[in-house]
């Protein structure tokens, strides 16, 4: 046997969604503890913590699995309603609402809430195990007891559910079960207990749930797309803006390249530069001894090619000296660009190391994912070590 009330508006006094779970929380602190209280070697908030994190879920009375078939019903009976309506908004989850409905189904009454204030509520109370799907279609098969054009219920039937469901400008929706032992206002034991809250509230007097007219013929500005005959977001919209943050994230590791590569061209410019001028000043009349060295010039530079150099920069022989025809010139100049030669290309091949070592670093610094530690493992490890020492 199931058994539902409908929605009803009279409240007393305004609470926000937070005043009224706070107010819940603290009615149930005040129980006294009866059959199951903790060792008095720990303390009782590591014991209340520790079973928050051994059981999932612990402080709701619905999986996730639930909740979005919850808005999952609500959102299909709301397209099916005859006639049809003109603007009929979906419904989304609210937390809030959420945290009202299970405050208020912990304590197990059968009636409204009285302290609701600008929230509309539904309820629910089955024996056996709770069926989702069957509270709902009971709800909404009170439609056949409401005469829209009326605008009221058939004599001695209930259909304050069903308006509630698919009052058209409501579009928060949070509920909660608690399995009761024992229910206030009923006489039965072992009760499935739903309940529902809605934001804004319906069942308003002397109007009807929504405005009839072609499915979503009125549908607010911002709602013009027509789904399941309610009115919602263009969803395109939404999927170029998530497409442009994706853009924006290739387009700074796109950056980061770019300036590498910037960064490559400015050093072997600047290596061109200075080889042009030791080729410049190798060209000029020497003016030194036979004996003595010629200045170096040149700096430390970073390059990724010496081809250039060794084509552009030939050795110039000493006055006063002819180098054999077929034998390599032997004179302190050549010998003095050979060996720049290869303190080019061992800067060349540095510079190489160099680079890949930046790159490598780069990636390396990059954020990763896969390493995070879990936060609620550490503090599950923790009170578990503090528990077993004050045991």
């Amino acid at each position: 046997m199931h058994q539902g009330v409908p929605i009803q508006q009279g409240v007393s006094t305004r609470r926000t969604t937070q005043e009224e779970g706070s107010w819940s929380s603290r009615s149930r602190r005040g129980s006294s503890c009866r059959s199951l209280c903790p060792p008095s070697g720990a303390p009782l908030w590591a014991w209340l913590l520790l079973g928050a994190l051994l059981v999932p879920g612990a402080w709701s009375f619905l999986n996730e699995e639930q909740e979005e078939l919850l808005v999952e019903l609500h959102n299909h009976y709301r397209g099916q309603v005859s006639p049809s309506a003109s603007a009929m908004m979906p419904l989304k989850w609210d937390a809030n609402l959420k945290v009202i409905a299970e405050g208020y189904a912990a304590k197990c009454i059968w009636n409204h809430n009285p302290d609701l204030m600008e929230t509309g509520e539904n309820l629910f109370a089955g024996t056996g195990p709770l069926d989702i799907r069957e509270a709902l279609e009971k709800w909404f098969l009170e439609h056949l007891d409401h005469d829209f054009q009326n605008n009221s219920c058939t004599e001695d039937k209930l259909c304050g559910h069903y308006t509630q469901m698919v009052w058209a400008d409501t579009h928060r929706v949070g509920c909660a079960f608690h399995f009761c032992n024992n229910m206030e206002g009923l006489d039965w034991e072992r009760v499935s207990y739903l309940v529902c809250n809605y934001y804004p509230p319906g069942n308003f007097e002397e109007e009807r749930p929504y405005v009839e007219g072609e499915w979503c013929s009125r549908c607010p500005e911002n709602l013009q797309k027509c789904e399941n005959n309610l009115c919602v977001a263009v969803t395109e919209e939404y999927e170029e803006e998530e497409e442009e943050e994706e853009e924006d994230g290739v387009d700074d590791d796109e950056d980061d390249d770019d300036e590498m590569k910037m960064k490559m061209m400015k050093m072997k410019e600047d290596e061109e530069e200075e080889e042009e001028e030791e080729g410049a000043a190798a060209a000029s009349p020497v003016t030194s001894g036979p004996d003595e060295q010629p200045d170096t010039t040149s700096t430390p530079s970073i390059t990724t090619t010496s081809a250039w150099y060794s084509e552009k920069a030939q050795p110039t022989p000493a006055p006063g000296t002819t180098p054999p025809p077929g034998t390599p010139s032997t004179t302190p100049e050549e010998e003095e660009e050979k060996k720049e030669e290869e303190e080019v290309e061992q800067r060349e091949e540095k510079a190489e190391r160099d680079v890949t070592q930046d790159n490598y670093k780069h990636r390396r610094d990059m954020p990763s994912g896969s390493d995070s530690v879990s936060s609620p493992s550490l503090l599950l490890a923790f009170l578990i070590g503090i528990l077993t020492l004050r045991l």
